[in-house]
């Protein structure tokens, strides 16, 4: 599923009768309408076991050190490779797999 901004991606997870099953959400901190600080709180408050990657433009040093403290499991600036992308969701799945059990 891919949402153009935050407030799409809330609506996007609660639509419909039961609201949609995921497993990773990756998130940009400047969006439209909500932005990401906003929006990842709201997925931390309603999915607490869902992982949350940080896909940034724009490197905050002070931002990153704060969500990793509020629970996002990666902080990641664009442009990021594949390889380091695909190891940051199998990472953030893995946690995940651990938190279920």
């Amino acid at each position: 599923m891919e949402a153009e901004d935050g407030a799409k991606a809330i609506e996007l997870l609660n639509s419909g009768d039961n609201p949609m099953m995921i497993d990773v959400i990756i998130c940009d901190i400047r969006m439209p309408h909500i932005n990401g600080t906003e929006a990842i709180k709201y997925f931390r408050a309603q999915y607490p076991s869902v992982p949350i990657i940080v896909l940034t433009a724009y490197p905050d040093f002070q931002l990153a050190t704060s969500m990793l403290k509020e629970g996002v499991t990666d902080y990641l600036v664009k442009p990021v490779d594949r390889e380091k992308m695909l190891m940051a969701v199998k990472n953030a799945m893995e946690k995940r797999s651990l938190f279920a059990t």
